[in-house]
């Protein structure tokens, strides 16, 4: 039985799509006790702080959350009490020693820098507790702008570490998105980390660690998050937002396990249609072997932006890792249910599915992901994945 899409609308509820959301986001993110998060903010506590640190999650993964759980263990006298004066600032973006840099569109002169836009950081991160890079951009209005951490941030950092702390204890630079960092402001982060100001600590949030210098890695004491699990969303959604199981299975299917790519799910059901439309197409050239025809849908792809072609990849293999669980009758829905106007032979597809299969086809949405990132040619990534995908079939 197709899932109801009216289910996942907003209008349901009698609010705007501002206010339903806010019903789907809690204030504070409860991390799972087993999770490496927990762990490295309990240390927060332990006096024994590395002065430079750096959080690698996939993008609407924990790292951010963590940082943010992290940086209020420093703040706060009482290990995070959540209701003193630091601990208040600090959940505001407002505390005195605690400075965030981030990308914002660049201007014609390069002096575009994160200050300039601390206001809608601020409003931006109420409604994103698990923040996408794309959802930024858009929020910057940058989709066909230069996105980066610019040249006049490098000045700027070294003058935020050498202020003195006003409560007497750290201070912090919080850096989100290191890879989109200008050249010029990596190299004076470089030299900051060399040469670390008393009692600063430095927190670097990336999504793509690829994109960060090499030496301003090695200068780093280095977290990965991994996702966090589709059980373990799939019981988030239902447990804290109230989410009929069916509908919270096919969101923490397609989101691949991170909490914020699920919610984004789950607003922007428009934006996944073409995601959907394109997946069935192109395992059904891939399947026919049509050569002309995925030469045509690579060009296609491949005029996306970055983001979207990603946001893709993400998408197309949490509905393979569904093919998978069909075939041996262990899903009852089926992801694109959510998607009517989709039409797709589900079972058909999941009978030509095995393990091996599968886990070659997710090797190959991995190893594009990586090269999209990397900034290899679209359309060769896409031709390549799509000749994989045919020897699969």
């Amino acid at each position: 039985m197709g899932i109801n899409s009216r289910l996942f609308s907003w209008e349901k509820y009698g609010t705007s799509k501002v206010g339903f959301y806010l019903r789907f986001v809690p204030e504070i993110f409860a991390f799972p006790k087993n999770h490496p998060a927990s762990e490295w903010i309990r240390h927060a506590g332990s006096g024994h702080i590395p002065h430079a640190q750096l959080l690698i999650s996939q993008n609407g993964g924990l790292a951010w959350p963590a940082v943010q759980r992290y940086v209020q263990s420093l703040v706060c006298t009482q290990g995070s009490c959540g209701a003193c004066d630091g601990c208040i600032q600090h959940q505001q973006m407002a505390h005195p020693d605690v400075h965030y840099i981030f990308p914002v569109v660049a201007s014609a002169s390069g002096s575009g820098t994160s200050d300039s836009w601390i206001g809608e950081f601020r409003n931006f991160l109420k409604f994103n507790k698990f923040p996408l890079v794309r959802n930024w951009i858009e929020a910057l209005d940058g989709a066909q702008k230069v996105v980066q951490i610019s040249v006049k941030e490098a000045k700027r950092m070294g003058d935020l570490l050498s202020l003195t702390s006003h409560s007497g204890g750290y201070k912090i630079l919080v850096i989100w998105l290191p890879e989109r960092m200008h050249e010029s402001a990596a190299n004076k982060l470089l030299k900051t980390l060399e040469e670390p100001e008393p009692k600063t600590v430095i927190l670097l949030v990336s999504h793509e660690e690829d994109g960060i210098l090499g030496t301003i890695r090695s200068r780093c004491q280095t977290l990965y998050l991994p996702p966090w699990g589709r059980a373990e969303v799939e019981r988030w959604l239902i447990d804290t937002r109230r989410m009929d199981p069916n509908q919270a299975k096919v969101l923490s299917a397609l989101s691949g396990g991170e909490p914020g790519v699920a919610l984004d799910f789950l607003e922007n059901r428009e934006r996944l249609i073409p995601l959907a439309e394109h997946f069935v197409e192109w395992l059904r050239l891939a399947f026919k072997k049509d050569l002309p025809g995925l030469q045509h849908w690579v060009d296609g792809v491949g005029s996306w932006n970055r983001e979207q072609q990603r946001d893709f990849l993400v998408f197309a293999g949490g509905l393979l890792s569904q093919l998978e669980r069909k075939r041996h009758q262990a899903l009852r829905g089926f992801a694109l249910d959510w998607f009517p106007e989709v039409p797709f032979n589900a079972d058909g597809f999941a009978k030509l599915m095995d393990a091996r299969k599968v886990a070659f086809m997710h090797q190959t949405l991995d190893d594009a992901f990586k090269d999209v990132g990397r900034n290899v040619n679209a359309r060769l990534v896409f031709f390549d994945a799509s000749l994989q995908l045919m020897k699969a079939f």
